[in-house]
């Protein structure tokens, strides 16, 4: 019925047969099978509850952040073993019934139905971004028991404090080596993290990401380039009034990488910009490209592109887009870093993977740990495409040809 099973899931499920936890929390690095792994256990237990009317909490921060990832996640392992009927997923209420046991996708944010929700059990994906009171919440009204799942991305949180310290908790931590259906892409991308001879070569070493994504270890957040609550924040969506100009960019990807299109947005009368995530895919085509500008209705909006693919813009704007190559002199990767450091960026928050690039963007180090004054170019084609607005839209031209960018030109000043 679950297909392949991780060495996660088979812990989990021993650990629950055990009746000695009543919270379980997995840690660990990227794609080391821990949503996948939760989604088969529920699978499991929903089964074996048949015939009893339950209820579970499938939660994130965000509820605008669980369609585009739990959710989708929980609707293609249920595909996957053939248990997934449309019938049964109220798509307004964003339930699943699977067998006798509902399972309710609430965001955290919604504080009116987190405070009233009765459940037999909840899951909080991604528990470092939530807080100690929503699980306190979710737990008071809870009848069973509860997982938490998460990339150690901070030393210090409540989970570690208040839940790993409670004799009632079972912990697991797992690495990409407990995952037999990681993709070829994900574990090269990962092991490009690891600090080697290589990787430093590459530019693509990082030490805090291969401690939280490859070894799954908790880790300080060192060397961002962009603060959150100083150069970035996330909002809800673009409010009307702000939207005075309006340019998008975009960053060309196709197999391995994504191709990133982002809306911009700014009054003129400020140093804010606002920012919303129009597509983050691989696998696009240009006629993929241009269907998606022209459905968002940029028609006529102007747009910067990746100079480095002419023919792409070239083909794009014989579809009747305004597309017009970004400069890239000598020197521009950290001036446009420069540029938008100089702006408040209010990042919708339905733009769940420039917020996710946002929040790991980091400068490279040296084989001594120094920071060196260049980013890694990894992970940051949302972030390349919105420099490439910020260079092309807040840099006098003629200073665009130059290493140089003055004081006066970098904003709205």
């Amino acid at each position: 019925m679950l297909g392949i099973t991780t060495k996660v899931h088979n812990d989990l499920w021993e650990s629950y047969r055990s009746k000695a936890f009543n919270v379980f929390v997995l840690e660990g690095g990227s794609r080391s099978s821990k949503t996948h792994s939760i989604i088969q256990f529920w699978i499991k237990w929903a089964f074996l509850r048949k015939g009893r009317s339950t209820r579970v909490a499938v939660c994130r921060l965000k509820g605008t952040w669980l369609e585009a990832t739990v959710l989708k996640d929980f609707i293609d392992v249920l595909q996957s073993v053939g248990l997934y009927n449309p019938k049964n997923h109220n798509k307004t209420k964003k339930v699943i019934k699977l067998f006798d046991t509902e399972f309710w996708f609430i965001g955290l944010d919604d504080s009116q139905k987190i405070h009233g929700f009765k459940s037999d059990a909840f899951w909080i994906n991604e528990a470092v971004e939530a807080g100690y009171d929503d699980y306190a919440q979710l737990m008071q009204r809870c009848n069973g028991f509860a997982i938490l799942d998460y990339n150690p991305s901070f030393e210090e949180h409540w989970v570690y404090d208040r839940i790993l310290q409670r004799p009632r908790t079972y912990y697991n931590h797992s690495t990409m080596l407990d995952n037999p259906l990681i993709s070829r892409n994900a574990k090269e991308q990962i092991l490009s993290y690891e600090p080697t001879e290589e990787n430093y070569k590459n530019g693509t070493a990082d030490e805090r990401k291969w401690k939280i994504y490859g070894l799954g270890q908790r880790a300080a957040l060192e060397g961002l380039v962009f603060e959150y609550g100083v150069h970035w924040d996330i909002i809800k969506e673009v409010p009307a009034w702000a939207k005075k100009i309006h340019r998008w960019g975009l960053d060309f990807g196709y197999t391995n990488d994504p191709t990133a299109i982002g809306d911009h947005f700014w009054t003129g009368s400020t140093n804010e910009v606002w920012l919303d995530e129009l597509c983050y895919k691989t696998q696009m085509l240009n006629t993929d490209i241009g269907k998606i500008l022209k459905d968002n209705g940029l028609v006529g909006i102007k747009g910067y592109a990746d100079s480095s693919e002419p023919k792409s813009i070239d083909e794009i704007f014989k579809m009747g887009l305004n597309v017009h190559p970004v400069d890239k002199p000598q020197g521009s990767v950290n001036t446009g870093i420069d540029i938008m450091k100089r702006h408040k960026i209010h990042i919708t928050e339905r733009s769940l993977n420039f917020i996710k690039e946002w929040r790991n963007y980091t400068w490279q180090q040296d084989k001594n740990g120094k920071w060196l004054n260049v980013p890694c170019d990894t992970n940051n084609h949302g972030i390349d495409e919105s420099r490439y607005v910020f260079f092309m839209e807040k840099a006098q031209k003629s200073e665009r040809t130059s290493k140089n960018v003055s004081k006066a030109s970098l904003g709205f000043y």
